[in-house]
Formats: C-alpha cells, structure tokens, sequence
C-alpha cells in the first residue's frame, strides 16, 4: 500500500462495513467527515503515481455505491436512514470524482 493510496483505502474501508452491516450510516458519516478530504487528496495524487490502483478503486467505489443506492432507496423515508446512506454515497462520489484523470478535489 503506498502512502498515497491511505485515506482512499480506508474511505472505502468505510463504506464496505456499512454494505457489510458492521457500522450503520451514521457511524460512517462520523468517520468520513475526516477521511474524505485526505482521500481526495490522496486520490489526486494516485492518479498520477499509480493509474492502474485508481482505475481499480474507481470500480470498486462504484460497486459500493450502487449497493448504497440501493439500500438507500430501500430504507424507510420517514428514517434517518436513507438521508445517512445518501451522505455516504456522496462522500464516495467524491472521492471518485478526485480518481479520475483530471478530477476534481472541490
């Protein structure tokens, strides 16, 4: 693991415990409101140094991000639910957005 990959891995770390049952939406939104900045930086940075790891951590962040989607669209409206998935889910989107060639880090 190079040191530019570290927040991006645990970013998705994160999320996969949420799809996994091991921390609810509110837990994750906890923990990614100090990770995601970092991971958009370090994301940025592995563009450029390791195009092929982006590559694989963009797809793995869309597959979690589908599974989200979809237990977001699941989950009661009249929950806290659906709205803690969704600030995962956008989390995860911008770190995806930082993965890609050119991305952003707003």
């Amino acid at each position: 693991m190079t040191v530019a990959a570290t927040a991006v891995e645990q970013v998705i770390q994160v999320a996969t415990r949420v799809v996994e049952g091991r921390f609810t939406g509110r837990e994750a939104v906890t923990i990614l409101a100090t990770l995601t900045r970092p991971a958009m930086q370090d994301a940025a940075e592995l563009c450029q140094a390791d195009p092929e790891r982006a590559a694989v951590y963009r797809e793995l962040i869309l597959a979690i991000g589908r599974e989200l989607r979809r237990r977001e669209k699941e989950s009661g409206s009249g929950s806290d639910g659906p709205r803690q998935l969704r600030a995962v889910t956008d989390d995860l989107a911008r770190v995806l957005r930082a993965l890609e060639p050119g991305g952003e880090l707003a």
